[in-house]
């Protein structure tokens, strides 16, 4: 009887024999995932990610729902390395985002995957992500949506700004609104928290909104009124 080898087997031959990129790369990895510690898996995934292919970019996008955090932060940050296969890489994020919506670690490194392919496609996710409790997720997402530059976003960010604008006021025990305050951000360290990230929040999304609008504004109101007045002749500056 003579025996013939599975046809996958051959092809991988003749694939590594030529030089292929794809399956090198994969074969590679495939050794190199077996590895017992999760950090070295890690490595393993952003070793693959340097090769640019859809192979590879389909291998990562399946990594986000798999494996430990650092896998997954490392499978988020190389498919923004797919720069020829966006196509696939978007949805591949867009469905991680989904997956790991309870870890925000995870789910930083998605945003500012997506935030790199500056495409539409990505923006009601990301500006979804900008009203996070996460200071980290909601920098990620604020400094994404800069980057995509939807005409959605403005509406998003100015909101945000106003929150913050809103938790950063002088708190007066005689206001009516004192208690809704005091509901909304809590007593003690809770309330130490929330104002943290409206400090450090605030000055991303003014970051933000002037790249996108390219003007300069001095608060709030501002923005407020120059968006009222240029909602419908703005577009996104060509890059």
């Amino acid at each position: 009887m003579v025996f013939f080898p599975p046809m996958n087997a051959i092809l991988l031959v003749l694939a590594l024999a030529v030089g292929d990129p794809d399956a090198e790369a994969l074969e590679k990895f495939k050794n190199d995932y077996k590895a017992k510690d999760v950090a070295a898996r890690a490595t393993a995934v952003e070793e693959l990610a340097k090769t640019s292919s859809p192979k590879v970019c389909l291998r990562l996008g399946a990594l986000l729902g798999a494996d430990g955090p650092e896998v997954r932060v490392a499978a988020a940050k190389g498919l923004a390395l797919q720069r020829d296969d966006k196509k696939h890489a978007i949805p591949f994020l867009l469905n991680g985002a989904s997956a790991n919506a309870k870890d925000p670690v995870v789910l930083t490194a998605i945003v500012t995957s997506l935030g790199s392919f500056r495409e539409e496609a990505a923006a009601a996710e990301v500006n979804r992500l900008v009203h996070s409790s996460n200071l980290d997720l909601a920098k990620a997402a604020v400094e994404a949506a800069g980057k995509i530059q939807s005409a959605g976003s403005f509406d998003v960010l100015i909101k945000e700004m106003k929150d913050c604008d809103d938790v950063l006021k002088p708190r007066d025990q005689g206001n009516p609104s004192f208690g809704n305050d005091v509901t909304r951000m809590g007593t003690g360290d809770a309330a130490v928290a929330v104002r943290d990230r409206a400090t450090k929040l605030k000055p991303e999304l003014v970051k933000a909104l002037r790249e996108m609008s390219k003007v300069v504004c001095q608060d709030t109101k501002d923005w407020e009124e120059w968006w009222k007045e240029n909602r419908g002749k703005w577009k996104p500056a060509k890059s």
